[in-house]
């Protein structure tokens, strides 16, 4: 078993110091260095808009300023975190507003981003096609649906407009009938909604989730430094629910992480560089923080840091 010594912690804090976002470097502070977490809420207030929805960039891989769904799921995702500080709750309750105005019934959900993603530099997965309208991102209905249906049941006290049980009925229903399983961030959004719903909806989708994983998980170490789903995509802390992935992979995956780490110091985005060109330079580095941090988390929380 292999563990990864705490210079190297100190190593990524100078990277965030000097080229990271503000919110990951306050996150980072808060996680491994006993930060006030009124530093974070603080750093992430910045990118909640005037009509309660996040933006700003939030979402590295487009610049938009304006609310989207997305950057939504991103600030709730942060938030739930610190959700009994005083001053979170009016945070949330502006995103739950947001998340009300923004419901498209049809849908039953909500569409990642608006199409005035198309003004600001943006990757091309997050291209608004006029034609079918909406992103190729929102070809799989539960990213981020599934995830924000979650957050309003977590704080449905400040849900005025929507049918929350509903939501989560046809959430479960959607994911229940799905035959073929080929996106690992709709399957994300769903392992975010069973965390946040109780066991009684917990048992209805856990199974089928599971089946979902075990189509997509890529359990061949070699092919683990490219754009594929590792085992500890799904599970952030020992105690989460494994979902059927085999413990010995998650061992194994903690190992390369730990090398990964150990050789390169900040984790570079699988998918390269070529997308991060002119607008979007400064969101290649900004990944590197985000996913630099997010392994990081997995390798204390499984005690894997010395």
């Amino acid at each position: 078993m292999k563990t990864l010594d705490q210079k190297y912690i100190d190593l990524f804090d100078d990277f965030l110091l000097d080229k990271g976002r503000l919110i990951d470097n306050k996150l980072f502070t808060y996680h491994f260095k006993n930060g006030n977490p009124i530093d974070v809420i603080k750093a992430l207030k910045v990118y909640q808009n005037k009509d309660g929805g996040f933006g700003q960039g939030l979402e590295p891989d487009f610049r938009m300023p304006d609310s989207s769904a997305i950057d939504t799921s991103i600030g709730l995702r942060i938030l739930k975190e610190f959700d009994d500080h005083k001053l979170v709750k009016p945070m949330i309750s502006r995103a739950v507003k947001y998340l009300e105005s923004t419901f498209d019934k049809n849908r039953k959900g909500w569409f990642a981003v608006p199409k005035e993603v198309n003004d600001y530099p943006h990757t091309p997965w997050w291209h608004y096609d006029e034609e079918q309208k909406m992103t190729a991102i929102d070809k799989n209905w539960g990213n981020p649906s599934a995830e924000l249906i979650g957050y309003l049941y977590k704080y449905k006290k400040f849900v005025n407009k929507l049918d929350v049980e509903k939501l989560v009925d046809n959430a479960i229903e959607y994911i229940n009938n799905k035959q073929e399983f080929n996106s690992e961030n709709e399957l994300f959004c769903y392992v975010e909604l069973y965390k946040l719903l109780p066991e009684k909806y917990q048992e209805q989708i856990k199974d089928k989730i599971s089946l979902g994983i075990s189509n997509v998980i890529e359990y061949d170490r070699d092919k683990w430094t490219d754009y594929v789903p590792l085992p500890l995509d799904f599970i952030s802390k020992p105690d989460d629910y494994w979902f059927g992935i085999k413990i010995e992979k998650v061992e194994e995956n903690l190992d390369f992480y730990v090398g990964l780490i150990e050789e390169n110091t900040v984790v570079d985005p699988p998918w390269g560089k070529d997308y991060y060109k002119e607008g979007l330079k400064r969101s290649y580095n900004n990944w590197k923080g985000i996913l630099t941090l997010d392994i990081l988390k997995r390798l204390d929380y499984f005690d894997r840091i010395s």
